[in-house]
């Protein structure tokens, strides 16, 4: 089931909240996730169960502080029989719900994915959009897309992602290609989509051309952003010595890995006892090495980190954000992913029913080890 949706006084963003209120009123949802103002303007995350609440909702709000399959995570560990939860969520967050669905720590018998189309985000430090101020500014981001890809003031993960439009969805609401004064597409692609979506005044059609193009060329715009981004961070990087000095800044404050929308582990080994060392450990160590960085295993964190997560990891560059000292992780774990993901011929949340690389044994993968 797919079409056009018309869109009221030309506002996508009011349409939107307007199918929020639709839909908990008839209770087809108990309760919609979705990007928000605070009342100071700040860009946060809210779930909304009283539609009378529905003005503070963003639904189409361009900054991001958190990745919400984080949120998700905390709250939908165990389904419930009398709840149903709408997740109106940006394409790399739906990736990593489906990434934790797959992990076995987001139980998705509750849950209805909303996807939205995202071209791009800023971080959400610092941003304000104080309503009466400029109460137009979310509509005007998605009305104006001829330089969403030379937006060099995107988060820097945005700029290189190739993904605008979600890849696991009940329900997509979209805007790339349209003319979002009068038009949003629709698509459902399951039963859960396809209860929503009844009862709405759809204009029935295929995906307009001109969004499949929009879509595509903004795509391959990033794909190429990419490229060129790995091929200076090779530059930076590469060799030992150059990796120490990549990873020089480090507080060793972990904030990337609790940030993360797919480090689902309760305690991390570097966290644990193991790296609890006594006064007296220390001296030995650097004895024995005549001097030690403090604090200690910085880059061993980072490294470890990278094989962990390499397989699941969506991209979305909130670890990169939340680095007090700014160190491009976003772009390192964009080629680490990208290469490790490419070798097991898997795409982080691109379905629900394709298995985990790690967790799948195949006896075709790796016939060859080495170099040649």
């Amino acid at each position: 089931m797919k079409g056009t949706l018309k869109v009221e006084a030309k506002s996508p963003e009011a349409t939107i909240r307007g199918l929020f209120a639709r839909w908990l009123k008839e209770g087809k949802l108990s309760a919609i996730l979705s990007p928000a103002y605070s009342a100071a303007g700040t860009a946060t995350l809210a779930l909304f169960s009283n539609p009378q609440k529905l003005d503070e909702a963003a639904p189409l709000l361009p900054a991001m502080g958190v990745n919400a399959a984080s949120i998700v995570a905390e709250f939908a560990r165990d389904a419930s029989p009398n709840a149903k939860v709408g997740l109106f969520l940006r394409p790399c967050e739906l990736r990593a719900v489906v990434e934790l669905i797959k992990l076995k720590q987001v139980a998705p018998d509750s849950l209805v994915l909303i996807g939205a189309d995202c071209a791009g985000t800023y971080k959400a430090a610092g941003f304000r959009n104080v309503r009466g101020k400029d109460a137009d500014f979310d509509n005007k981001h998605v009305r104006e897309q001829s330089g969403y890809a030379e937006n060099v003031n995107f988060r820097v993960a945005c700029q290189m992602c190739e993904y605008p439009k979600p890849l696991v969805f009940d329900l997509n609401v979209g805007f790339i290609g349209m003319d979002a004064d009068t038009e949003l597409w629709v698509e459902a692609a399951t039963d859960k989509g396809k209860g929503l979506v009844e009862g709405l005044e759809l204009s029935a059609q295929d995906e307009p051309d001109k969004r499949k193009k929009a879509l595509e060329g903004l795509s391959a715009a990033r794909k190429a952003t990419t490229a060129k981004r790995i091929e200076e961070l090779d530059k930076a990087m590469m060799g030992p010595e150059k990796l120490v000095e990549y990873f020089s800044d480090c507080l060793n404050c972990h904030n990337c890995m609790k940030v993360c929308p797919v480090c689902y582990c309760r305690e991390c080994f570097f966290d644990s006892d193991t790296f609890q060392r006594d006064i007296g450990e220390h001296v030995r160590v650097s004895l024995r090495k005549g001097a030690t960085r403090m604090p200690s295993e910085t880059l061993l964190f980072h490294l470890t980190r990278m094989n962990h997560m390499m397989a699941s990891c969506v991209q979305c560059g909130i670890c990169e954000d939340s680095c007090p000292v700014t160190i491009g992780l976003a772009t390192l774990f964009k080629k680490v992913s990208q290469n490790a993901q490419k070798e097991f011929e898997y795409v982080s949340g691109r379905s629900l029913d394709e298995p985990l690389p790690l967790a799948t044994f195949r006896e075709s993968e790796f016939t060859k080890v080495g170099e040649e």
